[in-house]
């Protein structure tokens, strides 16, 4: 009976081991980048600085460069200014320090910034963009890109709006086609601001991560632009005192200042944005920043705001501001 048990155990490994899966072989092919395009509503369009952490993904991790560089977290910096700062992405440096919390930074705090030093860039003058009159704003300009530290590339597409119509959610799409391998990536381009003021102009913008082509063209097109409603409630007006703008030498950075209250003295806001764009000599978008109210505004109040601007390109020749602000709902 024994030997029996044994046969049998035997005969059930071998079975076993003869037993294959048949593993499904991938079909080589171009995998072009995705996006998710939000459907347009009341809700504001995704923002370029994270308003809740969350933990970056350890894969892929960052890769320390052979001479590692690191930065000291100076008063007031916040880990949205360091990326710009160092020409990468928010992401790219937060997966890079991966036990950083960027809301709880002291004073001292030692970020590795994932760079190889190189000479300074300059803006990339390849795009293909041409405007045509079935957009309802003035005026949409080429679209002027700048490699980051990380091998990616930052874009820029400034939307002029000269009518009398405010316009809400204004998105498109840039694609880059690779000149060399005949394929394309494509990344969606949003506006830091749910809304396009009349008689104002603002960039959208889009990221490639690396690695990005050395030859490649550009094309944009516009996805989705509503109007404003005339009597709009969803929004109020924010203005800005005491406002100060202090250029660095050498035109690589930009410091703002000042006071922000309501238009309206007995209205209260619950959330304020102020947006700073930078603009070179030739009028070119070389680098954008925005800030967020952290307190609801109280009627006839002001709070005090400050930040650091820094350019992927060229040096800053002037800064403009602008403001969008939400009421309090009862």
């Amino acid at each position: 009976m024994k030997k029996l048990l044994i046969a049998l155990l035997l005969l059930t490994i071998f079975t076993a081991s003869c037993a294959t899966t048949e593993t499904p072989v991938p079909t080589p092919g171009i995998t072009l980048a995705g996006t998710l395009r939000p459907y347009p509503s009341d809700t504001p369009t995704p923002t370029l600085i994270p308003t809740d952490y969350v933990s970056p993904s350890p894969v892929p991790s960052a890769t320390a460069t052979p001479t590692p560089i690191y930065y000291s977290v100076q008063e007031k910096d916040d880990m949205y200014g360091i990326a710009f700062r160092f020409g990468i992405s928010p992401e790219v440096l937060m997966t890079a320090n991966p036990t950083v919390n960027p809301r709880f930074m002291g004073v001292g705090t030692l970020l590795l910034i994932p760079i190889t030093p190189q000479v300074e860039t300059e803006s990339t003058p390849t795009p293909t963009l041409t405007p045509t009159p079935a957009y309802p704003f003035s005026k949409l300009h080429d679209p002027v890109c700048y490699p980051d530290g990380s091998g990616g590339l930052y874009c820029f597409i400034l939307v002029e709006n000269n009518t009398d119509q405010a316009f809400e959610n204004v998105s498109g799409t840039i694609t880059l086609f690779d000149e060399e391998s005949n394929t394309n990536l494509s990344e969606f381009a949003i506006m830091p601001l749910n809304i396009l003021p009349v008689q104002t102009s603002l960039p959208m913008i889009a990221h490639f991560a690396a690695p990005v082509p050395e030859a490649y063209s550009l094309e944009f097109s516009v996805d989705v632009v509503l109007p404003v409603p005339d009597n709009d409630t969803r929004y109020t007006e924010a203005v800005i005192d005491s406002k100060s703008i202090t250029v660095s030498q050498d035109g690589r950075s930009a410091t703002i200042s000042g006071q922000v209250g309501m238009a309206d003295q007995q209205a209260s806001a619950e959330s304020i944005w102020i947006l700073a764009v930078a603009y070179d000599s030739d009028g070119q978008v070389v680098g954008l920043r925005r800030w967020e109210a952290q307190a609801e505004l109280k009627p006839s109040g002001s709070q005090s705001f400050q930040m650091t601007l820094y350019s992927l390109g060229r040096g800053i020749e002037r800064v403009e501001l602008n403001t969008e602000a939400r009421p309090k709902t009862q």
